[in-house]
């Protein structure tokens, strides 16, 4: 999930590790860049009930990165790792200083961080309306390809099936883990995306939902939930969620979301949000047999120019924001 950038450069860069001491900054920078740009009343409140800085630099400390600018705070991105797959975002630039190719700047030592960290294929979510957007991320070798979907809609009270990570032992947290790393390496190989669940409960932003036969995880769904996460006020966020390959997929997808929707009601919650590329088409025609409907919808864009796990037969259920 990127901002607004840039043609020439007119002031003095550099980048660095993001500290704590950054923090507060990045945050007003981030809601400041994102409501101008989609021209929110009240840039400075724009996400307000959503937190994305914190919680990402918490998850993980040595994978954020500020651009400075005379000394003072440019900018900003966020590197996630899921395995051997990688993304970007949110990167934002203090509207001021748009068009001065900071993002660049911030954009050159991340694809060193990826090599660093072995990513075999990486993505990012742009705005599917923006080429200003698209020409930037293609400098850097990533290609727009399928439309990915940000969905939601209303809470259904659904029976339970699935059980939540939090209640377990830590042995047997330990168990799931591997379990889900399991069954996320089955849809690509070396898709590793525990540390989402990690930082979930390590932040209190939600939960995690299983859905086992017997000793063989079938699915699992990582939500965060409420504000201070990044579902938002009254909000069920599915950031991962994914199903063993099998005949009975769909079925399994159906049980894990009812799961999602339990949660939720369980926890007062209004509204589900959802984001699913649409080149995973069965997932996507099942999400909206279920009620969910777009709100807006951005373009996934890929390094190299291939498909990764964003293919028909895949239910997995995430945005790359």
């Amino acid at each position: 999930m990127s901002m607004p950038l840039e043609n020439k450069s007119e002031v003095e860069v550099s980048v660095r590790p993001m500290r704590e001491a950054d923090l507060i900054e990045a945050r007003r920078i981030f809601r400041v860049a994102f409501g101008t740009f989609l021209g929110a009343p009240d840039p400075e409140s724009f996400f307000g009930d959503r937190e994305y800085v914190f919680t990402r630099w918490k998850a993980n400390p040595k994978a954020a990165l500020v651009a400075e600018a005379d000394g003072k705070l440019a900018g900003s991105n966020f590197l996630t790792q899921w395995g051997s797959f990688g993304f970007f975002g949110p990167l934002t630039v203090r509207p001021e200083l748009w068009n001065q190719r900071i993002a660049q700047r911030l954009l050159a030592p991340t694809m060193d961080v990826f090599a660093q960290w072995g990513i075999r294929d990486a993505g990012l979510f742009t705005f599917a309306h923006s080429p200003k957007h698209v020409n930037l991320y293609q400098k850097f070798g990533f290609w727009p390809r399928f439309l990915t979907a940000i969905m939601s809609k209303g809470i259904d009270r659904r029976e339970a099936r699935a059980h939540k990570y939090s209640a377990l032992s830590e042995a047997d947290q330990v168990q799931a883990l591997n379990a889900c790393r399991e069954l996320t390496d089955s849809i690509y190989e070396g898709l590793d995306v525990t540390p989402e669940i990690r930082a979930v409960k390590d932040q209190d932003l939600g939960e995690t939902l299983l859905l086992w036969e017997g000793d063989s995880l079938d699915a699992f769904a990582v939500c965060h939930c409420g504000e201070g996460s990044e579902a938002g006020r009254d909000t069920c966020y599915l950031k991962f969620a994914a199903v063993r390959p099998a005949p009975d997929a769909e079925k399994l997808f159906e049980w894990l979301l009812d799961g999602c929707e339990a949660l939720a009601a369980e926890r007062s919650l209004r509204r589900m949000e959802a984001g699913v590329n649409l080149n995973r088409s069965q997932a996507y025609r099942q999400l909206l047999r279920r009620g969910f409907r777009t709100d807006i919808q951005g373009v996934a864009m890929h390094r190299p120019d291939a498909p990764a796990y964003n293919r028909p037969d895949v239910f997995v259920i995430d945005d790359w924001r």
